[in-house]
């Protein structure tokens, strides 16, 4: 049951997950990639995908309707200046490495297409670390996995550690948002 779901739903999870700060659905997929259930490569290319798409798309959010969304969404404008300031004094670095900043991954395309950073700029930074990100996230997990094969004769069923692992980022994903809800 849980193996055909994976093979049926697994590789939109993971565009899904990637859309959104998704590391840990990415890093469970990379495990679950280690013990056949899908593979690394379409892991990595469907992460990229979703990322990408997301981070360019939201980068042209910010350049058309940024300071609109500001005016409806006020609650971002702490994120928003704390993004500035950091773009202003690292530019091209914090475009590059934003993807990895938990927390801003979302909001920093919207703030840097604010910024009015050209198109072309922002592309050729963000795809090669969308890639870069996709690779190690669901590298990570097929190695995290290989760690485990190491002791296998403590472990008897993959299966279970994937699932507790996919119950451990459900557990995390519902605790950041019920923390949010109480700020």
């Amino acid at each position: 049951m849980f193996e055909n779901f994976i093979q049926n739903y697994g590789y939109y999870a993971v565009f899904l997950c990637a859309c959104i700060e998704g590391e840990v659905a990415i890093l469970t997929a990379g495990f679950l990639c280690r013990h056949g259930m899908m593979s690394l490569s379409l892991v990595m290319l469907t992460a990229f995908l979703g990322t990408l798409m997301t981070e360019q798309g939201l980068f042209f959010v910010g350049r058309v309707y940024g300071s609109r969304l500001l005016k409806k969404y006020p609650q971002l404008s702490s994120k928003t200046e704390k993004v500035m300031v950091f773009l202003r004094k690292y530019d091209s670095a914090f475009i590059f490495g934003s993807r990895f900043v938990y927390g801003i991954r979302n909001i920093s395309p919207i703030v840097i297409g604010m910024a009015g950073i050209l198109p072309l700029k922002f592309s050729t930074l963000n795809i090669p670390a969308a890639l870069i990100w996709s690779v190690l996230v669901a590298g990570a997990g097929y190695l995290f996995a290989d760690m485990l094969e190491l002791a296998k004769e403590h472990m008897k069923f993959v299966q279970y550690a994937a699932l507790l692992v996919l119950l451990i980022a459900f557990g995390y994903f519902i605790y950041r948002k019920s923390k949010k809800r109480d700020k």
